[in-house]
């Protein structure tokens, strides 16, 4: 009688939080790395219909040091667990300085891009926190 009772509770619960959430709603932690990266998440971006978050930094370069610090705080995790996240070093080929340069048509580092859902357009964010700052510069897109 108590497994029953568990097994429909259990089920219950998991039926609840299976229709809560949004359907087709993207959500992710992963990062896709640098030219063949975005290639992917473009391709992503058009199944998922989902902005993207093109981030361009350099090893040695400390704001994107500090803004990687950033990007680990609670509120900026959860703000872009809904967003395609590309991360871009322009130092490690051609294909990556192309979309760093001619593409993006940036030169410095850190540079943060959101892009539409559509891949239409897309807007330079400021590094710069705290993390509230931040993620105020990005819709909640859930």
């Amino acid at each position: 009688m108590r497994r029953t009772r568990w097994s429909i509770a259990a089920a219950t619960l998991f039926a609840a939080l299976w229709l809560a959430a949004p359907s087709g709603a993207y959500v992710s932690s992963t990062w896709y790395e640098d030219a063949s990266g975005y290639e992917e998440a473009v391709r992503q971006q058009k199944v998922m219909h989902a902005p993207m978050f093109v981030y361009f930094r350099a090893d040695w370069c400390p704001h994107c040091r500090a803004f990687d610090q950033l990007l680990e705080e609670p509120t900026v995790r959860s703000r872009l667990g809904s967003i395609i996240k590309v991360r871009i070093n322009p130092e490690h080929g051609r294909a990556e300085r192309a979309l760093f340069e001619e593409r993006f048509g940036t030169k410095g580092y850190p540079a943060l891009y959101l892009v539409d859902v559509d891949g239409t357009s897309r807007r330079r964010l400021s590094h710069g926190g705290p993390a509230e700052r931040f993620v105020a510069q990005i819709p909640d897109s859930r």
